[in-house]
């Protein structure tokens, strides 16, 4: 996995967002749900302990709690008491100001779409005279 397709999130240093996973090792029952559900490598299962452990905490997708929801036994957080997940995420969006990027995002993206479907149109406009104008489709049309 790519360590650097994830050093930013939309536009922002991913360093400097304050999310990622905390794993209670009292709590944590070794089952490794988190190691095999998470798709951006932020864990990896200790054999020789049993346990799961955070070995890339800003691979974790800002704002994603799969793998708490998913924990049997609740050993994982992203918060202290008494905020919860919800609101510091909440409170991430509002401080990084992550909206105007994903507005230009998405902008972008439009663009994107609607060139690629011009050309699209224009390519099978092509392959359509092409076929229609060749020799041998002329030959079968008369």
């Amino acid at each position: 996995m790519d360590k650097n397709s994830f050093e930013y999130w939309h536009g922002i240093k991913r360093s400097e967002i304050d999310w990622c996973p905390v794993i209670d090792e009292e709590k944590c029952v070794g089952c490794g749900i988190c190691v095999i559900t998470c798709g951006r490598g932020v864990y990896k299962y200790d054999y020789e302990k049993k346990k799961s452990k955070v070995v890339n905490p800003n691979n974790c997708m800002v704002a994603c709690q799969t793998c708490a929801n998913l924990c049997p036994v609740e050993a994982i957080s992203f918060t202290k008491e008494p905020q919860t997940t919800r609101d510091k995420a909440q409170s991430i969006i509002k401080e990084t100001g992550v909206f105007a990027n994903v507005k230009k995002e998405l902008e972008e993206k439009k663009e994107r779409i609607i060139w690629k479907n011009i050309l699209r149109s224009h390519f099978t406009y092509l392959i359509f005279y092409w076929l229609v104008s060749a020799p041998f489709f002329g030959i079968l049309c008369h």
